[in-house]
């Protein structure tokens, strides 16, 4: 593959790649309109993408020299739309396009300049070296292009500053600043290659481009994904006997996985062997007596992706019960469901429950047993005596 298909084929991955994204958001954009400008901007920068395919199919053999309109001009662009409406914080007032139209004049008047001159005719300065750059420094060419450079580190600027200006009491979350400074080195990335073009740089560009419009993408799809339920716990009183196991045959796949998991299910909500910290994959896999394969198998044909997250579901509603009938006073005492440190806890009771394991603690509280409850218990006792 030469340099030129390599080329196509990346940013035909990349356009196919915001494209389908700004679809997907669209959709959430009909139900809150939060969702409308991140796919604005993720449509735009797929059809970027799209049009630069055609660039390339135009001219076969284009060639980039030291700070490249081209080049420039794309990196304006992308700067200025991912400065719009950063990791979806809601700005209704960038929604306006009187506003939007005022904050993108600087860049428009800078392209509108490009296109206009090579519409009438004009020779663009021809840098090939630093020696070029420096002896044409002061050319109006030149410094047009050093404006579109300082215009685009604006627009970057900007995703840390937009928020506080329309938000005055919004705080900056991480991956917030992780976004804005990812974007940043893609910035710094994409001077380093107007200076110096290399088609693989300009590869890995593209490809860590679009890896960062991915995370940002997967960011404001996090409260969808959210809401959609995890697996049921579904009590089982018998166990399916090794006959029925044997009777099922391979032409009842489905039939046969769920015999497998009914047998995992009693397993787990009978001897709750999960409780015990050390319990793993291989000491489920020799208690149900089943293979890796076979348990994951018949795991994941009832909706869990391994067997770490089956578990942890099992420890996590077992938690809950504790913590609910005020066997957990404390959250220190989290081994008791079988959690070896809070913070696998944490991330897996948020995951599973869709709400932080503290803020549950606190709101069940008033369901612990009271002191007079508890001294009433011995008295009982002691009666019966």
């Amino acid at each position: 593959m030469n340099q030129r298909d390599m080329l196509l084929f990346v940013l035909e991955f990349a356009a196919v790649v915001h494209l389908v994204y700004s679809m997907v958001t669209f959709n959430f954009a009909r139900r809150t309109v939060r969702y409308l400008s991140q796919a604005w901007v993720l449509l735009i920068i797929g059809c970027f993408f799209a049009f630069g395919m055609v660039g390339l199919l135009i001219f076969p053999q284009p060639s980039f020299e030291i700070l490249s309109p081209y080049l420039l001009i794309a990196l304006l662009v992308c700067s200025f739309l991912q400065s719009i409406y950063p990791l979806s914080i809601p700005m209704p007032g960038y929604l306006q396009w009187g506003r939007m139209w005022r904050y993108a004049s600087p860049a428009i008047a800078l392209i509108a300049i490009y296109i206009v001159g090579g519409l009438m005719g004009s020779h663009f300065t021809h840098l090939n070296s630093l020696d070029d750059l420096r002896a044409n420094f002061l050319n109006g060419d030149v410094l047009l292009r050093l404006l579109m450079l300082g215009l685009t580190f604006y627009y970057i600027l900007n995703i840390f500053r937009l928020p506080h200006n329309l938000l005055p009491n919004y705080k900056l979350q991480k991956d917030l600043i992780f976004y804005g400074t990812a974007l940043c080195f893609s910035a710094v990335f994409m001077v380093v290659l107007s200076i110096r073009f290399n088609a693989i740089a300009f590869v890995v560009y593209i490809l860590y481009f679009t890896a960062v419009n991915v995370a940002l993408a997967m960011r404001v799809f996090k409260p969808i994904l959210q809401l959609i339920n995890v697996p049921d716990i579904n009590p089982v009183k018998t166990p399916p006997t090794d006959e029925n196991l044997q009777r099922e045959t391979e032409e009842n796949f489905n039939e046969l996985n769920l015999k497998r998991f009914e047998k995992v299910e009693y397993v787990m909500q009978h001897q709750k062997p999960f409780t015990d910290c050390d319990f793993t994959r291989e000491h489920l896999c020799r208690e149900v007596g089943l293979n890796r394969h076979l348990l994951l198998q018949c795991l994941r044909a009832n909706g869990y992706n391994d067997v770490h997250e089956y578990i942890s579901r099992y420890r996590v509603a077992e938690l809950k019960r504790l913590i609910e009938d005020g066997t957990i006073k404390d959250l220190r005492s989290i081994e008791k469901a079988g959690f070896r440190t809070m913070k696998t806890a944490l991330i897996s009771f948020e995951r599973f429950e869709n709400t932080t394991l503290p803020d549950f603690f606190e709101a069940h509280q008033d369901n612990t047993p009271t002191q007079s409850d508890e001294t009433t218990e011995p008295s009982e006792e002691m009666s019966e005596e």
